[in-house]
């Protein structure tokens, strides 16, 4: 079953670190889409709940180097 999530990346320096993180969240399996907005840090995952953990996003921005926020 489809689900969305919304967190804040409040540490983007500029569009091209919006791209790294949409890039790492899309390849989490279960990952169905990832919508990253620079200007307000907001990104928004849709995903198959079965496959995937919400938990695993957060992880995945720290990864990138960014702090996740829930939004």
């Amino acid at each position: 079953m489809s689900d969305t999530t919304q967190l804040r990346v409040m540490d983007f320096d500029c569009p091209s670190c919006a791209s790294t993180v949409e890039r790492a969240l899309g390849n989490v399996e279960g990952v169905e889409d990832v919508e990253v907005h620079y200007s307000t840090g907001r990104v928004e995952i849709h995903y198959d709940d079965s496959l995937a953990d919400p938990n695993t996003f957060e992880q995945t921005i720290e990864n990138q180097g960014y702090t996740p926020q829930p939004a």
